[in-house]
């Protein structure tokens, strides 16, 4: 055996050693240990993590001509006249005008298209109103709850003076009301 491979085999057997070493010095005893080294393990792996797939970056698509882009105008005209129309009364007014173009198939494009145009027609009539006055309520007065009830407090006892008959399991009863049971305020 010649002196090269002896200082091989001696270098990885003191490798082995120190990993087995090291693998059973550095187990904590208790839990309070191990948890002061939780922080400081981590740092001998990867800093990077280069195993995930980079993110392509998006690639803008050239917008393919629709079948209703020639009857849009007609579209805007039937809605400016009646807006409440679905988007199946649309499909079915254009199938009596195109039979061989349209057909149920087409309702959820037309429903895209309906969506777009509201949404569109939405934004024109929001960026047209003139701003006025500022339409929030008034506070009212009194204390604020967030219940949302405007109303008057309910008598939480009898109101002074009350007298009369209460029924109360089939038995009936006088009940008078003196100034020391009612509210105060």
């Amino acid at each position: 055996m010649t002196t090269k491979t002896r200082r091989k085999i001696d270098a990885a057997l003191k490798a082995k050693i120190a990993l087995e070493s090291a693998s059973t010095s550095t187990a904590p005893a208790t839990a309070a240990t191990f948890a002061r080294t939780l922080g400081k393990t981590t740092t001998s792996g990867e800093p990077r993590a280069t195993h995930r797939r980079t993110r392509r970056p998006y690639k803008t698509r050239v917008r393919m001509p629709s079948k209703l882009d020639p009857h849009i105008a007609a579209i805007e005209g039937w809605l400016a006249t009646q807006p409440q129309l679905t988007a199946l009364a649309i499909v079915g007014r254009l199938s009596e005008k195109h039979p061989e173009e349209f057909g149920t198939r087409q309702h959820s494009i037309v429903q895209r298209l309906l969506r777009a145009l509201r949404r569109k027609t939405a934004e024109q009539l929001v960026a047209e109103e003139p701003l006025g006055e500022a339409t929030t309520a008034a506070p009212l007065p009194g204390v604020v709850d967030g219940s949302g009830y405007v109303g008057p407090d309910p008598p939480t006892a009898p109101l002074v003076g009350q007298a009369g008959n209460a029924t109360w399991r089939g038995r009936s009863a006088e009940v008078a009301s003196t100034s020391a049971m009612a509210p105060s305020g």
